[in-house]
């Protein structure tokens, strides 16, 4: 690969060099830099040495003046400029020079000025983890509207992302925001990934697996597991993602994405790494893409995997709480912070981390009012409801004497969400119960003339 390359180094205080023709020197006498070829020292027109190397690489030293250095005695300091017009020459060369400078000549400080050598790594990477990105937007579009619905990311996203992805929506709004569901675009990388490899049923993860082998007492008990163990969606993530070792690729293709946001120095191994990565993950899931429609959850299915994600939930929720809670006394130890009661930290901290979107029917109802033992301590918006409470909230809503129908989407996103409620598992719970005839989802003309899914209790 040819064009102009430079690789330029701000080089502070070595151990014994202290002007600019001594580094030059310095600079040439190392085989191991030059690969055991003899580079040329020259004179340019000024009379300032610089080194010939192979193919045409050129070495400069320019001195940098720091008498008038504020804080730090600093003897001497150079910028070290290296040019080549070829990509493969001064790739390695850098590695070879970095480690000479710092063991050899014993620089205390290096720093990268420009390296046009990663940047070409960088802009080459960039399109294909672009391009892998958008693959598996594309495909957790699909399989989940396909899958769960409409509302499929409310359903799907844990609290932590949806409080993410609404604080960008927010920040950076646009008009594509104005016409689509902007959702998934403002999903992290690793977002992305975690929405596939945390799609377990509990029967496609072996410890959970010999956990539930430990429950088997009867041989009913024994053909119920393999009957999961062997259902479609278990089969599917393994089959499709968990046995292409996705978890380990996707993140692996993370480490190189934030190299190249964050401008860092690349070699080529990276690259034939990040090439090879964005291969096979395309691979992995253009075929997942293939076998969609093949997927039909059983009840069994839909209720396992409903409790894997509470059980994610409940672990953003402590880890929400901890962070909460020191923050809380990093506050209490400020001076300048004057005292709250508890009840004012738990609730003001908790309404600032969680703002819900669109009227709300009934207002902030305080944790104290929650019954269940578990709720007592989960912040807004991690509240994982059971289906006693589901029961009972749908016959509060029926009640309401403002209307004569109760909206499925308003009833999960709107009225329990702003009670607290985690959107994405009263969704799937709510779903189940549909499914085991506790509650009847029917059509319902809307006021303003179109067609809704509806919520009641059969009867």
């Amino acid at each position: 690969m040819s064009g102009n390359f430079t690789f330029e180094l701000l080089c502070i205080d070595p151990a014994d060099i202290n002007n600019q023709e001594a580094f030059v020197h310095a600079l040439s006498y190392s085989s191991e830099v030059w690969n055991g070829k003899s580079p040329i020292i020259t004179q340019d027109k000024n009379g300032q040495s610089f080194i010939k190397g192979e193919e045409g690489m050129l070495l400069t030293v320019l001195p940098v003046d720091t008498s008038k250095i504020l804080t730090d005695l600093v003897e001497a300091a150079f910028v070290l400029r290296i040019e080549s017009k070829y990509f493969e020459t001064l790739e390695p060369y850098r590695q070879r020079l970095l480690k000479h400078l710092r063991e050899n000549l014993k620089f205390a400080h290096i720093r990268i000025l420009k390296d046009d050598i990663s940047a070409e790594i960088a802009n080459q990477l960039y399109p294909k983890i672009n391009s892998v990105e958008n693959l598996l937007r594309r495909y957790l579009i699909k399989f989940f509207f396909q899958r769960v619905g409409m509302n499929w990311w409310e359903v799907t996203a844990t609290p932590k992302m949806i409080e993410k992805v609404k604080n960008r929506q927010r920040n950076r709004s646009n008009q594509f925001s104005y016409f689509i569901n902007s959702d998934i675009e403002f999903a992290d990388f690793d977002d992305l990934g975690l929405l596939i490899y945390k799609q377990s049923t509990g029967f496609n993860d072996p410890e959970r697996v010999l956990e539930l082998l430990d429950q088997v007492d009867t041989i009913e008990d024994l053909n119920e597991l393999k009957g999961n163990l062997q259902g479609n969606y278990t089969k599917y993530f393994k089959t499709f993602f968990r046995d292409k070792n996705f978890e380990k690729l996707w993140k692996d293709m993370s480490k190189i994405r934030n190299k190249v946001a964050h401008q860092a120095t690349f070699f080529h191994s990276e690259l034939k790494k990040g090439k090879e990565l964005s291969a096979d993950l395309t691979r992995i899931i253009t075929e997942a893409e293939k076998h969609i429609d093949e997927i039909v959850l059983s009840l069994k299915e839909k209720q396992a995997i409903h409790q894997a994600a509470v059980e994610v939930v409940r672990e953003e929720e402590e880890e929400a709480a901890e962070q909460q809670a020191q923050e809380v006394m990093a506050g209490s130890r400020a001076p300048s912070d004057a005292p709250r009661d508890q009840e004012e930290i738990a609730h003001s901290d908790y309404d600032n981390r969680v703002k819900l979107t669109g009227p709300k029917v009934l207002g902030k109802i305080k944790l104290e009012h929650k019954v269940k033992s578990y709720h007592k301590t989960a912040a807004p918006g991690y509240m994982v409801i059971t289906e006693e409470e589901i029961v009972t909230e749908l016959e509060e809503a029926l009640s309401l004497n403002y209307t004569d129908y109760v909206g499925l989407k308003w009833f999960v996103t709107q009225f329990l969400a702003n009670k607290g409620y985690a959107i994405g598992t009263t969704y799937s719970l709510v779903n189940i119960l549909i499914e085991q005839g506790s509650i009847v989802l029917y059509d319902k003309e809307s006021p303003d003339g179109h067609m809704i899914k509806a919520v009641k209790l059969p009867g």
